[in-house]
């Protein structure tokens, strides 16, 4: 039996960047587990969905025993403003979203609707980093091959990570905002992602999100062109290789 490689993410780590059943042709995935002889695992990216539903498929398969160690992860936690729990199934929201109704949402009668700009955007971005660390924290316990890549520059989120790590020690009240007792502990030492295993954009590109659009499927659909796939796939599949090589 083959070892399977395990894909987490959203649309960029899925089959639907077509909205048609003629555009399910072979994703860059399929491409990746054919150069690395694996089996793909079945369930890949959700498009739409943010790092809280990434994380619910990342404890379903382990706690499934889907994953084992001999298997491969490509992990991907979406754009880290995106809005969405699986609490909440049809509320999911992309930063570009304007407005939502916080009365369906949160049960809370508001005259003015609340918009996703007022949303404490700090909150939002650590919350979405500590889940990218601990998603790799724990994927890295149960694989020995687990590789990530970011929608965004991997520098970009580090500063904005300190900053608002240095924000919460200078104004240790902002905790109130997650109505968590002593969190974070003030004047407390922070842990940053080491970023093992990064898979990086090509030179010349800042981030994988100015590689996909400069080979967007169309000037309406920012999602990879198909004709681009075997390319992401191969420039995947290059750097994989020399870790594996240097580790």
């Amino acid at each position: 039996m083959k070892n399977k490689l395990h894909i987490f993410g959203c649309s960029h780590s899925g089959t639907t960047y077509g909205f048609t059943s003629s555009d399910r042709i072979p994703f860059w995935g399929n491409y990746l587990a054919n150069k690395l002889n694996l089996e793909l695992f079945p369930r890949v990216g959700h498009p739409g969905k943010n790092s809280e539903y990434i994380l619910m498929d990342i404890f379903d398969r382990i706690l499934n025993n889907h994953i084992s160690k001999n298997d491969y992860v490509i992990l991907n936690t979406s754009h880290a403003l995106r809005f969405g729990t699986p609490r909440l199934q049809n509320y999911v929201k992309h930063p570009m979203d304007v407005n939502f109704d916080i009365e369906h949402i949160l049960g809370i009668k508001t005259k003015n609707p609340l918009k996703i700009e007022e949303l404490k955007q700090d909150l939002t971005f650590d919350l979405w980093y500590k889940q990218t660390f601990g998603a790799w924290k724990i994927l890295n316990s149960v694989s020995n091959h687990v590789f990530q890549w970011l929608l965004d520059e991997k520098d970009d989120m580090e500063f904005t990570y300190i900053e608002i790590q240095k924000s919460f020690n200078i104004h240790p009240n902002n905790s109130l905002d997650y109505q968590m007792d002593n969190y974070p502990l003030p004047n407390s030492n922070f842990s940053l992602n080491s970023w093992d295993n990064i898979i990086n954009p090509p030179i010349g590109y800042k981030c994988w999100w100015d590689w996909i659009r400069t080979h967007k499927r169309s000037e309406n659909d920012g999602h990879l062109h198909p004709d681009s796939h075997p390319e992401f796939a191969e420039l995947l599949y290059k750097q994989i290789k020399e870790y594996e090589i240097h580790n």
